[in-house]
C-alpha cells in the first residue's frame, strides 16, 4: 500500500504545534528560534514531508501566477464568466497572470500557481482537496467543506440569505403566499445551492406556508424549464416563481406570458441570481444582482493578502458588493 504524504496538520500533531507556525518554519519566515525552526525540519524530513511540497514552500520567489477554479457544469454561466473577468483584472492589478483550471486531478498534476480561487466548490471537491494537500494558498468563494478544508486560508461569502429574505419578504408583501421555488439540482451542491434551499424552506415554516420545490439543471434547455414552470403553476398552484439559477428568471418569463399570464399581476417572478439587464435590470422581475466582475475582484483581493501572510490564519470576508432590485 502506497504511504499517504505527510501534511504540515500531520507535523503540527507530533509536535503540538500550531500549523501557522510549521507552515511559517518551512517557509522560512515567522519569528521562529533557529532551534524550533530545525527541530521543525527535522520532524518534516522523518514524517515524509514531499520533496517537492517542501521546495515550493521555502521558496521566497514568486511565480506570478494565479490559478481559478470554476465547477466544470457552471462555466458556460454567465455569472462565473463575469467573476473570472473581474479576477483577471484584479489580478493585473496585483501583477498576477491567471490560469483557469479545465482539466481534471491526474496522479501526476502539479500545480506552479502562487494561490488559488475557487469558486462554489462542491463537497470534496477532488481538485480542490489536492491543492489543499499540496499546500497552495486557497481562497473559497462559497465555503468549501471536505478533505484539507482546515487548510483554507480564506473564504469570501456575499450576504446571501439576508438578500433572499428580502426578496422573499417583498413577495409577501404583495400578497403572494404560494411562492415555488425553482431550486438548482443537485449537480451544483455549493454552500450556496444548500443555502438557498435552507433559506427558503426556513422562511416557509416561519409564516406557515407550504414550500414548493421544483428542482431544475443550472443548464436547464427549455423544455426542462417548460416543464418545471408549468409543473410549478398547474399542479403546484405557484403565485410566484423565484430562481434560483442565472437567466431562468427572464425564460420563466416569456413561458408564463406565452401561456397568457401576465407578469406582475397574475405571478410575481424572482431570480437570486440576476443576469445583468435581461432581470436585474427588468421591472418586471424582483432580483439579486451579485455584483460578479466585483466579486471576483474582492476573492483576488483576499488571495493576494493570503499569499503575502499566509501565517496570518483562516481568513472570513463578507462581499458587500451584491443587491436587490424589487419589482412592482
Amino acid at each position: 500500500m502506497a504511504r499517504t504524504r505527510a501534511t504540515i496538520m500531520d507535523i503540527a500533531r507530533e509536535l503540538g504545534l500550531s500549523k501557522t507556525t510549521v507552515s511559517s518554519a518551512l517557509g522560512g519566515s515567522g519569528r521562529i528560534s533557529e532551534e524550533k525552526r530545525a527541530l521543525i525540519r527535522e520532524t518534516a524530513d522523518r514524517l515524509g514531508y514531499v520533496a517537492n511540497r517542501a521546495a515550493r514552500s521555502l521558496r521566497v520567489s514568486r511565480v506570478g501566477t494565479i490559478g481559478l477554479y470554476i465547477p466544470p457544469i457552471a462555466r458556460s454561466l454567465a455569472f462565473y464568466m463575469d467573476f473570472a473577468f473581474g479576477v483577471t483584472e484584479g489580478a493585473a492589478a496585483a501583477d498576477y497572470d491567471v490560469t483557469l483550471f479545465a482539466r481534471g486531478l491526474t496522479p501526476q498534476r502539479a500545480f506552479h500557481v502562487d494561490g488559488v480561487i475557487a469558486i462554489d466548490p462542491s463537497p470534496g471537491e477532488p481538485l480542490v482537496a489536492a491543492l489543499l494537500d499540496d499546500g497552495i494558498p486557497t481562497v473559497s468563494v462559497g465555503r468549501y467543506t471536505g478533505p484539507g478544508e482546515e487548510r483554507v486560508l480564506g473564504t469570501l461569502e456575499a450576504h446571501h440569505t439576508e438578500l433572499q429574505l428580502q426578496v422573499l419578504d417583498h413577495l409577501l408583501s404583495r400578497g403572494r403566499k404560494r411562492p415555488a421555488l425553482l431550486a438548482v439540482d443537485d449537480a451544483i451542491s455549493s454552500s450556496w445551492a444548500v443555502d438557498t434551499l435552507n433559506t427558503y424552506l426556513d422562511w416557509c415554516r416561519r409564516h406557515g406556508i407550504e414550500p414548493r420545490v421544483h428542482e431544475v439543471e443550472g443548464n436547464a434547455t427549455p423544455r426542462d424549464l417548460v416543464s418545471a414552470v408549468a409543473s410549478a403553476v398547474d399542479a403546484g398552484h405557484a403565485d410566484a416563481l423565484v430562481c434560483g439559477a442565472q437567466g431562468h428568471a427572464a425564460q420563466s418569463q416569456l413561458v408564463l406570458e406565452s401561456r397568457g399570464l401576465t407578469v406582475g399581476k397574475d405571478l410575481d417572478i424572482a431570480s437570486f441570481a440576476g443576469a445583468a439587464a435581461l432581470e436585474t435590470g427588468n421591472p418586471l422581475i424582483s432580483a439579486i444582482d451579485l455584483a460578479p466582475r466585483e466579486y471576483g475582484a474582492a476573492a483576488i483581493e483576499l488571495l493576494d493578502a493570503v499569499v503575502r501572510d499566509p501565517g496570518a490564519g483562516p481568513v472570513h470576508r463578507w462581499f458587500d458588493g451584491a443587491s436587490v432590485q424589487l419589482a412592482g
